[in-house]
């Protein structure tokens, strides 16, 4: 067929046009060190490298609540290291009066000092960290350097000489039989009725007393009171530190003040941190005998042994969001080589491919002169 000059015109700029677009297109990957610009450049990689980048942006949130995480377990344990300390050292001052030889002036020295370790135990539980309670459970906003804390917001305080977890008497479960703590969902009538028992002495004989307890359900009840002990108890600050993963990242408080132990009879009960003390301190102001100074030991003794398996618990914690963080350090490093295969140019040869292409549309752009360069007259002639 005939070839016009209007064909190879038209010929000449669909090439320009061609070469042009290659060139661009080669220029914005050196300029983006990218593979791909748009998505219909190559969806199935571009999806690819999208999926690996919201698997980095998750990655990046789950190591932020790992390392604030850590944090917070670092405080709750070294609180509790600070309340294990306060059993320690109650327990050498109780050794130490129980000796023979000690007056009354000697037992009430000591006291003095274990009625500060007392109060230096409460003012731990109130821990913070940073603008919260460590073991206040849901009462988490306070900051004792504020006037929050002339409200009297703190989770710990004492009132008649009872120990109050935001508001709640837990003084009055000093002695309880340990099922109805460890294990209330199972407990028979005989350990409802016993517990009864213990907690309505314990209210009898605070100053000033408190009312009884009934039985069965509702206000003013035992079962009442055993249910929202058991509310307070449950809520514990936890954080997601991976997909499908929460952890508990400090204590209740509660958990900390009662503990199991056993009684002179060898029966398993709870005993009460704070109680544990202030038997202590009252019994060495009223010159208590060394024979039953000798009974004091072993709550003093439980009351440590419990705080140290609670501090092991912390550290068992640490270890595994370290694990975690350094799972977390190794997919991110896998991800973004995940990115880099799906996105990212060999620098070197997309230069090398880019000048090529200037060398071919330099090299149309010379052959399109010499076609456009003839004029009517070059062919009158």
């Amino acid at each position: 067929m005939r070839v016009t000059n209007s064909m190879l015109a038209s010929n000449l700029m669909r090439n320009l046009n061609a070469n042009y677009g290659r060139v661009d297109k080669l220029a914005n990957m050196v300029a983006t060190g990218r593979k791909y610009v748009h998505i219909s450049d190559n969806p199935t990689a571009l999806i690819y490298g999208q999926a690996a980048r919201n698997k980095m942006a998750r990655l990046s949130h789950y190591q932020r609540t790992t390392e604030t995480g850590k944090a917070w377990l670092t405080q709750a344990e070294n609180s509790t290291k600070e309340l294990q300390d306060v059993f320690v050292d109650a327990y050498e001052r109780t050794i130490d009066a129980a000796m023979d030889g000690k007056t009354a002036n000697d037992k009430r020295n000591i006291a003095a000092v274990v009625g500060q370790l007392r109060d230096h135990y409460v003012d731990t539980l109130n821990a913070t960290f940073g603008n919260n309670f460590v073991f206040g459970g849901y009462n988490t906003p306070g900051d004792p350097a504020s006037t929050l804390a002339d409200r009297n917001i703190k989770p710990f305080t004492v009132e008649d000489g009872n120990l109050m977890y935001n508001g709640f008497n837990i003084s009055q479960f000093d002695n309880l039989p340990a099922g109805l703590l460890l294990d209330w969902a199972n407990a028979s009538a005989a350990d409802i009725a016993a517990g009864m028992a213990v907690v309505n002495d314990n209210r009898a004989n605070a100053n000033p007393p408190l009312p009884p307890l009934t039985a069965g359900t509702g206000p003013g009840s035992f079962e009442d009171e055993m249910e929202m002990l058991h509310e307070l108890r449950s809520d514990v600050l936890t954080f997601d530190v991976g997909p499908g993963i929460s952890m508990e990242v400090t204590y209740n408080g509660i958990d900390l003040v009662l503990f199991p132990g056993r009684d002179q009879d060898d029966n398993s009960i709870i005993r009460n941190g704070y109680n544990v003390l202030t038997d202590l301190y009252e019994g060495l102001m009223n010159d208590m005998l060394a024979a039953d100074l000798t009974h004091m030991i072993r709550p003093l003794q439980e009351g440590q042994d419990h705080l140290l398996t609670k501090i092991a618990e912390a550290g068992g914690r640490q270890i595994r969001l370290e694990l975690l963080a350094a799972r977390y350090e190794q997919d991110q490093v896998n991800n973004r080589q995940m990115l880099s295969d799906a996105e990212d140019i060999e620098m070197a040869e997309v230069i090398m491919e880019w000048r090529m292409a200037e060398a071919v549309m330099q090299a149309s752009m010379s052959a399109g002169a010499r076609i456009i360069q003839p004029t009517l007259m070059d062919f009158l002639r």
